[in-house]
């Protein structure tokens, strides 16, 4: 009997792993609203299937997921995402509030927010965004934020005229590259062929080395009244 109470409460520890995983999706798609515990179960749990101990277990891993808040005054349950961003304007008060311009990694924003990248087409192209894609797909990968009074549109005239101004080609740029003594890019480096001036090597002393030359002039000579040897 005691076998057959321990599987049964495996079962509804398994079974509530499984439930909370539901229940996170359906919290982030709801993110930043909360949901009620009642709710919750309802969505997850079907009356008809529900049993107190799936209830019990259920609520136990939910409550110690690190992706749940608990809101007990109104026994609701919420998302935590990497960041509590939801909205363009949260988005945009975030990036001005940061002490430093580090921007904010696009993947880190869906963690809570699935249709970011609507919003941020829409803020670069009003200029309060700016965006680095990826070249891939040309999803956007990173987001900083800019300043819409900074930009400065050009007449279609004066578009017209910097398009008229023809470039040099690829050859003549070359060309006058070369007249320049200048290597153009992608070329190999030559050997430098200019002759270095000989290194004129140091001549060596030869003869017996004189040390202690501050000593000289303290002592007399004696040499001459060495013993000489006999003959």
């Amino acid at each position: 009997m005691s076998s057959l109470y321990g599987n049964s409460i495996s079962l509804a520890g398994s079974d509530a792993r499984t439930n909370v995983i539901f229940a996170l999706e359906r919290l982030r798609d709801k993110f930043p609203e909360s949901i009620s515990w009642d709710d919750l179960v309802s969505f997850v749990l079907p009356v008809h299937k529900r049993t107190d101990d799936q209830i019990k277990y259920f609520r136990k891993f939910l409550s110690v997921n690190p992706k749940v808040v608990y809101e007990k005054d109104i026994d609701s349950y919420k998302f935590k995402p990497l960041h509590s961003i939801a909205s363009a304007d949260d988005l945009l008060k975030f990036l001005q509030n940061q002490d430093s311009a580090l921007g904010i990694n696009v993947r880190d924003l869906k963690d809570g927010w699935n249709d970011v990248e609507d919003a941020i087409d829409r803020l670069e192209a009003e200029h309060k965004l700016l965006v680095v894609r990826n070249k891939k797909d040309n999803h956007p990968r990173m987001v900083w934020a800019d300043d819409p009074s900074l930009d400065a549109p050009l007449d279609q005239e004066f578009k017209d005229l910097w398009s008229q101004i023809a470039l040099p080609s690829v050859e003549d740029t070359i060309k006058a590259l070369r007249r320049m003594n200048h290597k153009t890019t992608g070329e190999p480096a030559r050997a430098d062929t200019g002759l270095k001036p000989k290194e004129k090597k140091k001549k060596v002393r030869r003869g017996n080395k004189v040390t202690n030359t501050h000593m000289q002039g303290l002592f007399r000579d004696y040499s001459d009244k060495r013993p000489q040897g006999s003959r």
